[in-house]
């Protein structure tokens, strides 16, 4: 966009000038964020495709007074609403009650890391090249035996963020994204479903892998047998759905608002040992990371963060509020939330560990793939879940027979001593990179 919509002077002189005007109606400090995005998609129903377009401008003012302060949000960038803006978070600040641990805006700091995570393949793909490479997905689909399109999506998109406040904060950032997949229906004898989808940075293509493993998913689908019974014991999550079970049930857990507000469970568990040997890294300075960013929302650096070491609990996301509450360093984490500042994870990474996949799912007595459903469900406060996988096998005879899908549940503490990695790591293309990894003691019922 390149800014598509203003160039970058122009940005900081109006965030300058935002800056003052909030000073001069009476704010001891003032913060203001832009963000601006384009995107251009191209999805289907079936085979039938439409193409979509969006732009968006998004504006935040907040402004403190003394231990009081307040945010107001604006989709312009024209002086009068933003003027507006301003006035009314000021006019709110006067009035909102204290909050005694604020102890005002991020101080300026430099970036820890140089790679910016913009394409100019993506931002200047146009959307009939998107529909070429959707009709390509949808006409290899069609030359494989018993196998129907039921959905398919190429998007492209680019975006850039400002913020700047009345310490020195000065950052900007750009970045792209683009990604692909398809949802592919079996019919014979039965009916199965598989999907497989691709999300970069860059303009990365491969259609046939991404076939390839839907496709597998859709047959094997089919042809699943009713499990029949309740299984309890070793289950091994393929990386895709483990990575939808960490997102849900562990990444909420390790948000210092959370731990703050009393509805973590690992609130008082730093230095402890809770879950098995997995090291979990949060890093948003991983070059060619799908969450990487120069800065956070606040125009905090990002940060490379431990968060459990083997198994042992290191510290949690923060932004500047929660870091200076726990009197510790903010981890780059702020994110925006419908204007309030909030925390957000980056790139989550979970090491291998010694084992081969072959050998976990040999110790195991179902294997979760595909995705799974009903994920929102679990409870982060106490570890519990209970999800609906989609494509799931029975291990039986060192042979993997796929079944319709079933239940799995447990609480991921009470299982974490049983905790197994794989020993290679896979992009999920979520922003989690995970190997798949082995959960004992779980119940399994379909």
């Amino acid at each position: 966009m390149g800014a598509g919509v203003l160039v970058e002077a122009s940005v900081a002189s109006l965030l300058d000038w935002a800056l003052k005007r909030a000073r001069e109606l009476g704010a001891d400090e003032a913060e203001v964020s832009v963000a601006l995005s384009s995107s251009r998609q191209v999805k289907s129903e079936g085979t039938h495709l439409k193409a979509l377009s969006r732009r968006s401008i998004d504006a935040w003012v907040r402004v403190s007074k003394g231990k009081r302060f307040a945010v107001t949000t604006v989709t312009s960038l024209e002086r009068k609403p933003l003027e507006e803006a301003i006035e009314a978070a000021v006019t709110l600040a006067s009035k909102a009650e204290e909050d005694p641990y604020w102890e005002g805006l991020p101080d300026p700091e430099p970036p820890l890391h140089s790679w910016v995570g913009y394409d100019q393949g993506v931002a200047s793909a146009p959307t009939s090249w998107l529909l070429e490479l959707a009709r390509d997905l949808i006409a290899e689909a069609q030359r494989r035996p018993s196998i129907r399109v039921s959905a398919t999506f190429v998007s492209a998109g680019e975006s850039e963020y400002h913020v700047a406040n009345t310490r020195g904060v000065s950052a900007s950032d750009r970045g792209t994204h683009f990604s692909y997949g398809v949802e592919l229906k079996a019919v014979g004898a039965g009916e199965g479903v598989g999907f497989s989808s691709v999300s970069s940075r860059g303009l990365h293509v491969d259609i046939y892998g991404v076939l390839e493993r839907a496709t597998a998913l859709a047959l094997d689908s089919m042809r699943g047998e009713k499990l029949g019974t309740v299984v309890k014991g070793n289950v091994l999550f393929r990386a895709e759905p483990f990575a939808s079970l960490v997102d849900a049930l562990l990444v909420p857990a390790l948000n210092a608002l959370s731990v703050l507000e009393g509805f973590s469970p690992l609130r008082d568990k730093v230095g402890q040992r809770v879950l098995g040997q997995l090291t979990v890294v949060d890093d948003g300075t991983m070059v060619g990371g799908l969450e990487t960013s120069l800065f956070d929302a606040e125009g905090v650096a990002r940060r490379r963060k431990v968060l459990f070491d083997r198994g042992v609990l290191k510290g949690f996301l923060h932004n500047t509020y929660t870091a200076r509450r726990m009197r510790c360093e903010s981890t780059g984490n702020a994110a925006r939330v419908r204007g309030a500042v909030a925390i957000a994870r980056t790139n989550l990474v979970i090491e291998g560990g010694e084992d081969s996949e072959e050998t976990l799912a040999s110790s195991s007595a179902v294997v979760v793939d595909g995705y799974l459903l009903s994920v929102h469900t679990v409870n982060p406060i106490t570890g519990n879940f209970s999800v609906v996988a989609s494509n799931p096998y029975l291990v039986k005879n060192g042979e993997l027979k796929p079944l319709k899908p079933v239940t799995v549940s447990g609480n991921i503490y009470e299982v974490a001593g049983g905790l197994r990695p794989a020993r290679r790591v896979k992009n999920t293309h979520t922003g989690v990179y995970t190997p798949d990894v082995l959960l004992s003691g779980l119940t399994v019922s379909g």
